[in-house]
């Protein structure tokens, strides 16, 4: 292959014709197999059988249909007399209200007025450039017309394509399904005496928890319980375990409104453990007995959900791009699937993965050439079978995102001019190959702006497309990792796939509470250029945040000893840490620096430190790659050591009174002080880690918070919230220890993963539930349209 000339994606024909027919783009890629026309799943089971009025106007809607594609356009009957006397439910008609035309699937007619639900033209959705002119999206939004004389034409059903619902506030496109059987959207907390609940207040991180003790006509008495975490100075904090107060408290009914039901039992081993629903608490054996007994009807409730979620069989997983590992690493720890198969072009990463998967098939290569040996039937070079159809349940994916990153002042401002963007076109065709019953994609914040083929927020719209051509519900947004427990802030990207037939699990909610900025509020823009926004209303959290000491502060502890080649002299500082015990290691080239294995300087003080350490039951008693890099010549070593000990100090604080080391900031270093990123900054042991890059560089946020020296490799994992027991491969000549830092910048953390597995994990429970109601209580049905 020529120096310029491009290696040409894989992916399969519904991935290349939506590619080619809606964004114009005919190069870059190759199609891998000849499919035409997609089988149905085997799987599928799209029957309305709800009994909602919702239910009950889509299956006449659907019944009306003679299920023949009749063009492209919506064709409207004019609303004479005798059109407007026979409307009925399950009619879509168009509607005249305040100058604007809007359709409207009719749920019920009066004497005089219509009620329905609103439906939504493809210029009401985000993706109105990309999909049919007859395409519509039936919505929640209820409409009611008081007079039939606002009706100004009923549509002919053949001439509409209805397939899934539009919900523009997550945003996401849900099965008919979903949508027939939609309830309540926020109903009330239904509480009983001796339930546990939360309640909100004003300018408090932590949502507040109580029992309700009495209920009574105009009161409720509740007990407080207050967070052990929060409020004691314990040798161990546990983020869970709650005290309660002694006296009770008098809450009028008319203002007492719970946000959501919570648990609480006595504390156990797995308390900490990554699979714990984050509504549970515990208390103490001995505190246990001054409480009210529980709600039998909710604590039996409870415990078969639990039961439930626990018996529940993992799902077969696979990912691609996988790096170290980091995004099916929280799936496996959320109880949800078990990783079988992985895809990476980084041996290092590679070796990784193996070493904490060690049944999957990790494959070393490339996804796209592998995708085509799969399609043809055949086995890997290393004789090693690939995944076939129905061997998947969940495809995840992380595509290189440097082409979107904004910290690449460089990304084109089309995004198929970067060749690496289109490698999602190959997580595509695995999904069209497999067929699995979940997808989840993650990104940088720049994939969702990105352009393509002309369009704006074009990457997005690829996938949506896809995943509706497959026949999957698709919902996207932003999350900020630290709002799930990790101690990093870390913005990302997050899309969820679920085939028709399920139900499509939600973005994941904020779980903790976080020092920093949230995500970002998710816009796009529909066809009439109004812009809508999404984001995480700020709220109370239901846990607390986890901070950089929190992560990092049973570590062993060392510094880095200062080499004097610009301050001659050891200086107080020196030698008060060296009284201390506290080793000063050098710092040479060639060398690793820290402890390749060593005891840890404590017991676990906090839940995130144990979970941390335990891995199928077992605690680990020694860290390893507790080390930094040596890559830094000696003037950069003796900047980092005389950063002032207080946080958040920087190089300015080689000129403060404290340090008196103004030499340090020579005229070279003056001349990068433009340079955002030169800081030599002190990470605040109080507050959370910057961002990771791929590489630690000593100019940045990276210096430890105690101690003179940067973040070693197994702090940076713990700011990714990698369990100790994951070791991060390299080379041995490398002495960088470079391909660990990337492998650990590159990755999802662990507790925004995890988050994600618990979402698709209650998606899945009430699917199991959904199930169970239909065999016992048979409902009519009406058949959905193929996709």
């Amino acid at each position: 292959m020529g120096r310029n000339q491009r290696k040409l994606v894989k992916t399969t024909r519904i991935v290349a014709r939506v590619l080619s027919r809606t964004f114009r783009i005919r190069s870059g890629y190759e199609v891998a197999h000849l499919r035409t026309r997609i089988p149905p799943s085997k799987t599928s089971r799209f029957k309305i059988t709800s009994t909602t009025e919702a239910a009950i106007a889509l299956r006449a809607f659907l019944g009306s249909r003679s299920n023949q594609d009749n063009g492209r356009e919506i064709r409207l009957l004019p609303a004479s007399s005798s059109v407007l006397a026979g409307l009925k439910t399950g009619d879509i008609i168009e509607a005249s209200c305040e100058e604007l035309k809007k359709l409207v699937l009719i749920s019920s007619v009066g004497q005089r007025s219509i009620s329905g639900f609103e439906v939504a033209h493809r210029s009401g959705s985000i993706l109105h450039d990309v999909t049919r002119d007859n395409e519509v999206f039936v919505t929640n939004r209820k409409f009611t017309l008081l007079s039939r004389t606002f009706v100004t034409a009923k549509v002919d059903p053949d001439s509409v394509r209805v397939r899934y619902a539009w919900d523009e506030g997550k945003p996401a496109f849900v099965s008919l399904e979903a949508w027939a059987a939609q309830g309540p959207s926020a109903p009330e907390v239904d509480f009983h005496e001796g339930d546990y609940v939360m309640l909100a207040s004003r300018n408090k991180a932590l949502l507040y928890i109580v029992q309700v003790h009495r209920i009574r006509n105009l009161d409720v008495y509740v007990r407080r319980l207050h967070r052990q975490a929060t409020e004691t100075d314990a040798e161990f904090r546990h983020e869970r375990l709650l005290f309660p107060n002694t006296e009770l408290t008098r809450i009028r009914r008319s203002t007492f409104k719970p946000v959501a039901k919570c648990h609480v039992s006595i504390i156990t081993n797995a308390a900490s453990s990554w699979s714990t629903d984050p509504t549970e608490f515990f208390v103490t054996e001995s505190i246990a007995r001054h409480l009210r007994p529980e709600c039998s009807l909710c604590s039996t409730a409870f415990r078969d959900e639990r039961r439930q979620r626990q018996n529940a069989s993992p799902l077969k997983a696979m990912e691609l791009m996988c790096g170290a590992g980091g995004l099916s690493l929280g799936l496996d720890l959320s109880g949800v699937c078990e990783t079988k198969y992985a895809f990476d072009t980084d041996a290092n990463a590679v070796d990784t993965f193996r070493s904490h998967h060690p049944t999957a098939k990790v494959f070393c290569g490339d996804a796209g050439e592998a995708l085509q040996r799969a399609i043809a039937g055949r086995k890997s070079r290393e004789g090693t079978p690939y995944p076939q159809p129905g061997q998947v349940d969940i495809i995840s994916a992380g595509p290189p995102c440097q082409g979107f990153s904004r910290m690449n002042r460089h990304a084109p401002e089309e995004a198929h001019n970067d060749p690496r963007n289109l490698l999602v076109c190959t997580v595509l065709g695995w999904v069209d190959h497999l067929r699995p019953k979940y997808i989840v994609l993650e990104n940088v914040e720049g994939f969702a702006s990105a352009k393509l083929g002309g369009h704006k927020q074009g990457m997005v719209k690829l996938v949506m497309k896809c995943m509706l051509e497959m026949g999957y519900g698709v919902t996207c947004g932003f999350v900020q990792s630290g709002a799930f427990g990790g101690p990093q802030s870390r913005k990302r990207f997050v899309l969820i796939a679920a085939m028709k037939d399920l139900t499509l699990p939600s973005l994941p909610q904020p779980t903790h509470h976080f020092l920093g900025r949230a995500a970002f509020r998710f816009a796009w823009e529909d066809g009439n250029d109004r812009l809508h926004t999404i984001g995480v209303v700020p709220a109370p959290a239901l846990l607390p945040a986890v901070t950089v000491s929190d992560a990092i502060n049973d570590l062993p502890v060392f510094d880095w000893k200062d080499p004097h080649k610009i301050y001659a002299g050891r200086d107080r500082i020196e030698d008060e840490r060296h009284l201390a015990g506290i080793p000063q290691l050098n710092v040479a080239r060639g060398e690793v620096v820290g402890f390749s294995a060593k005891r840890y300087h404590s017991q676990p003080r906090n839940s995130y430190q144990e979970r941390m350490r335990v891995l199928a039951g077992q605690t680990t008693r020694s860290v390893t790659q507790h080390q930094t890099s040596s890559n830094f010549d000696p003037k950069t070593v003796e900047q980092v050591v005389n950063v002032a000990m207080k946080p958040g100090a920087n190089y300015d604080s080689w000129s403060h009174p404290s340090v008196c080391k103004p030499k340090l900031l020579d005229e070279l270093s003056r001349k990068r002080l433009r340079d955002r990123s030169y800081k030599f900054e002190r990470l605040d042991g109080k507050r959370y880690f910057k961002a990771l890059m791929t590489s630690l560089n000593a100019q940045g946020s990276v210096i430890h918070p105690t101690q003179r020296r940067v973040l070693t490799v197994r702090e940076c994992a713990r700011a990714q919230g990698f369990p100790d027991w994951v070791e991060f491969h390299t080379e041995q000549t490398d002495i960088t220890l470079g391909s660990a830092y990337r492998q650990i910048g590159n990755a999802v953390p662990i507790p925004l993963s995890n988050a994600i597995g618990r979402s698709i994990m209650v998606a899945r429970m009430q699917d199991s539930k959904k199930l169970t109601q239909q065999q016992e209580s048979p409902q009519p049905t009406a058949s959905l349209p193929s996709t």
